[in-house]
């Protein structure tokens, strides 16, 4: 599908939601608005069904918060206080499934960041909470969400370009137009604010040299274009660091796009308002060793099979036990992250607790 062809399903499915209602009263002052964009794993692919495997963990506070989102051990929360708009389609409340899914107006089987993100901030805010999410796989910094003040490579042609990054703000623009319409007490007095940006992307601009040299440049007319083009000058950012494969992982490509993201902790001009938070750690270790183990045989390099030398794959195989761990806990490959429900669950309220943070100290 075109990027193009996709900002226009986007705009139908908006269209299509206009008459949804938010059921919450939400407390005054004005909806707090946060835009969170990126390419497959900002929209999500873990399965709904791993995310018990959170209660599994041996950190004892990580473990309970599977009784944070399963309060009755059965049923995923849901919450009224926060709505959502992903790729066009409205939701009125909160709920696991808005993740990638076939059908945009349909919740479905997967979560993104977006679930935890939003439990947390509702959770932290007093006012209605919105997120605006555009994401789509394959997408590039370099080319698809290309901010306009990055200019365009030699001989490009403009319509290639820039195609996600126009989507966000068409998107985020319908949205605000139609506050009073999607969220019926709506106090256009107090309005709006759009407090926050969170951006998690990176994989498809790892494989070309010159998209790894610019990621960085990118990155920072990307959130200096969209607080112009939004009017948000004081909108906090967040960034997740790009953590395929783990911690250990720090290595070639990898690294690169990492430390990308990184450059913009150290933008004076970003102090205080912008922060990359690392996303490797929060990815379980044993689900690390079975999927990434061993040296490189005869020498030479393959994905995945220098990370955990200690692990002999071909002396020590996967036990019956360590599949059916496996087999709970992830429902994708590794480039999205293995689909740990887990590792999304923590990535959201990472994401959250340093949205928060930003929004604390910029009071």
């Amino acid at each position: 599908m075109s990027h193009a062809s996709m900002m226009s399903i986007i705009g139908a499915a908006l269209l299509s939601a206009l008459t949804a209602a938010v059921a919450a009263d939400p407390a005054g002052g004005p909806v707090r608005v946060f835009l969170l964009a990126g390419q497959s794993n900002m929209e999500g692919h873990a399965q709904i069904r791993t995310i018990d495997f959170l209660g599994e963990d041996e950190d004892k506070e990580r473990a309970a918060l599977l009784r944070v989102f399963k309060p009755d051990g059965q049923t995923l929360v849901t919450r009224e206080d926060v709505s959502v708009v992903s790729n066009g389609a409205f939701f009125a409340a909160l709920q696991p499934g808005l993740g990638a899914r076939k059908v945009a107006e349909t919740p479905g089987s997967k979560i993104g960041p977006e679930y935890a993100f939003g439990y947390f901030m509702g959770q932290a805010l007093q006012e209605q909470v919105l997120l605006i999410k555009v994401a789509a796989g394959g997408t590039s910094l370099y080319q698809n969400w290309r901010p306009p003040s990055a200019g365009l490579p030699p001989d490009a042609k403009p319509e290639e370009y820039g195609g996600m990054y126009r989507a966000l703000l068409a998107n985020t623009r319908d949205t605000l137009r139609n506050l009073q319409t999607l969220i019926p007490h709506y106090d256009e007095r107090a309005g709006y604010e759009i407090s926050g940006f969170v951006w998690f992307q990176g994989y498809n601009d790892m494989f070309d040299p010159i998209m790894r040299r610019e990621y960085s440049r990118n990155l920072v007319c990307l959130i200096e274009d969209l607080r112009r083009d939004l009017d948000a000058p004081k909108m906090k950012v967040v960034v997740g660091v790009m953590g395929i494969n783990g911690p250990r992982n720090e290595i070639g490509k990898q690294k690169e796009i990492r430390d990308s993201q990184r450059f913009v902790n150290t933008v004076p001009e970003f102090a205080g308002t912008v922060r990359a938070i690392e996303t490797a750690p929060l990815l379980h270790p044993k689900v690390l060793e079975l999927n990434c183990p061993g040296s490189p045989p005869d020498g030479i390099p393959q994905p995945g099979r220098w990370l955990y030398p200690e692990r002999d794959i071909d002396k020590k195989p996967i036990t019956p036990e360590e599949q059916a761990l496996l087999g709970r806990a992830t429902s994708d490959l590794g480039y999205h992250y293995f689909g740990e429900g887990r590792f999304f669950i923590l990535l959201g309220k990472s994401m959250a607790e340093a949205m928060l943070g930003l929004m604390k100290a910029g009071r």
